[in-house]
């Protein structure tokens, strides 16, 4: 039996080896910049901040469509242009990669890291938490929550000192999404001490891309032994702590119901992510196992929170920034605070400039600036062979900013998401959301939170940037701001 074993390691580590080797051939006829025998590219490409981001643009306007980064000895195919990425996703690649492997500890096989018959199964079952009527519930999360903000700001308006309005944004979608998945209330926007699973899925996103930028952690057993891999795991099960005590709840409420006896409290209760995710079935009868509604209860938190506070917190910049547009989203939001407080569901259809000024931060600072992928079989690329095991990066950044795509690319122009622009344009051009049956699935939820943020806060302030303090990009897992988003506000001079 052992020499079996043995042989059986052998035999994988041969295929393994030999798929490597086809894929280091495979990808030699691909340009790209000189990679050192043993770093490849690793240390030209330095942190991902924006003197990566200009390296990589001039790569693109060297390379154009494809080449090839190495990172160490492993190479990547790198896509920029629309016409390989939209035959990478149209063939339905796996999202297999690196980053993935690392974060299924913590998000199991949620949505972002399944694949196959098990994606198309739990893809289906959660179709129903974004449902029209399920989104027009969380609206007033999304005042609320808004609210909360509008007040905190006060501190800071008409003060001649700037301040930075990321750590607040950060917040604002922590709270919006932690009652929306789990119906969970903390004050984490106003109480300086964050809430134990917000700071464990903040240590962990950053342990992740700590673990990108250091090449001895891509070797599993080194970062299983290391400080940094313990804490890891040991976040991983605080979080999985939290989820499930609330999981095991709910599903005693939802014996209560059965029983007749749910609490007055229970029976006034907003439906939750939780909650749909317990009482959903395929067409089997079947629902989800409570593993499962972890996987995606995590995913969506990981997923939805730092990329809404991204693509919110760069708006606003751009906003402060761009005071002729700013000008015109406070008059499209003016009309329907006419004669009430809070946004409602009919009201969002008409915020048309808000949308286009939402989108243009998203094209401009994209939110995911790359995605990976993993050939499950070969394919032709950019006109050449690229055998089955390869992984390709999409830069999503660098398709929203092509020069031969885009005018004047580097500028906010709203104008390039109005009806008849967003007619004639590709949809593999911008993929903020992604593309394909693979897209974002909470896209609509992210789009509306931020429609609302917007309105209340531009109804209440005046926005403009600190010119002493410009963000400067740093293109982590999620876009964030390197050194802040700093802004000064001022108080309406007229509110109705």
């Amino acid at each position: 039996m052992v020499i079996s074993s043995v042989f059986s390691v052998i035999i994988k580590r041969r295929k393994y080896i030999s798929q490597y080797f086809r894929i280091r051939k495979a990808l030699q006829h691909f340009p790209g910049p000189k990679p050192h025998w043993l770093f490849g590219n690793i240390f030209q490409l330095g942190k991902p901040n924006e003197n990566r981001i200009k390296l990589i643009h001039n790569h693109v306007k060297k390379y154009d469509k494809c080449y090839t980064y190495w990172f160490g000895i492993f190479p990547v195919l790198i896509c920029s242009h629309r016409g390989a990425a939209k035959s990478i996703i149209k063939a339905s690649v796996p999202k297999e990669s690196w980053i993935g492997n690392w974060m299924r500890p913590w998000l199991g096989h949620g949505l972002i890291l399944a694949s196959g018959k098990r994606w198309a199964r739990n893809r289906k079952l959660l179709t129903s938490v974004f449902h029209f009527h399920n989104l027009k519930s969380y609206l007033k999360v999304y005042n609320e929550c808004a609210n909360v903000l509008v007040n905190k700001w006060r501190q800071y308006a008409d003060m001649p000192h700037s301040f930075d309005e990321h750590p607040d944004i950060k917040m604002l979608s922590f709270d919006i999404i932690l009652q929306c998945v789990f119906s969970v209330k903390t004050d984490c926007q106003i109480n300086k001490t964050h809430h134990p699973y917000l700071t464990a899925v903040q240590q962990l996103t950053r342990l992740v891309i700590d673990r990108v930028l250091t090449l001895h952690h891509y070797i599993d057993w080194i970062y299983l032994i290391s400080t940094k891999g313990k804490r890891y795991y040991d976040l991983c099960d605080a979080v999985h702590s939290f989820a499930d005590q609330i999981i095991q709840k709910r599903v005693e409420n939802l014996r209560s119901h059965k029983d007749n006896k749910m609490t007055d409290q229970q029976k006034h209760k907003r439906i939750d992510f939780i909650d749909i995710l317990l009482t959903a079935r395929d067409e089997t009868g079947q629902g989800l196992k409570l593993r499962e509604i972890r996987d995606e209860a995590h995913t969506f938190m990981f997923a939805g929170y730092d990329t809404t506070a991204s693509a919110l917190g760069w708006t606003l910049y751009c906003l402060a920034k761009y005071g002729e547009h700013q000008t015109k989203v406070r008059e499209e939001i003016d009309v329907i605070f006419k004669d009430k407080d809070d946004v409602e569901w009919d009201d969002l259809s008409s915020l048309t400039y808000t949308t286009m000024c939402i989108k243009e931060a998203m094209r401009l600072y994209t939110t995911v600036p790359s995605v990976e992928r993993k050939l499950n079989r070969d394919m032709t690329i950019d006109n050449k062979f690229v055998p089955a095991g390869t992984t390709v990066r999409i830069y999503l950044h660098a398709l929203c900013n092509r020069e031969d795509t885009w005018e004047n690319p580097t500028e906010f122009v709203p104008q390039r998401f109005n009806t008849e622009n967003s007619k004639l344009r590709d949809p593999y051009d911008y993929m903020p959301f992604s593309a394909g049956h693979r897209n974002c699935i909470g896209k609509h939820f992210a789009l509306n939170e931020m429609k609302v943020a917007v309105s209340k806060i531009l109804h209440h302030y005046e926005l403009e940037i600190d010119h002493q303090r410009l963000a400067k990009r740093y293109h982590a897992i999620v876009s964030q701001p390197e050194n802040g988003l700093w802004i000064k506000i001022k108080n309406r001079q007229r509110i109705h």
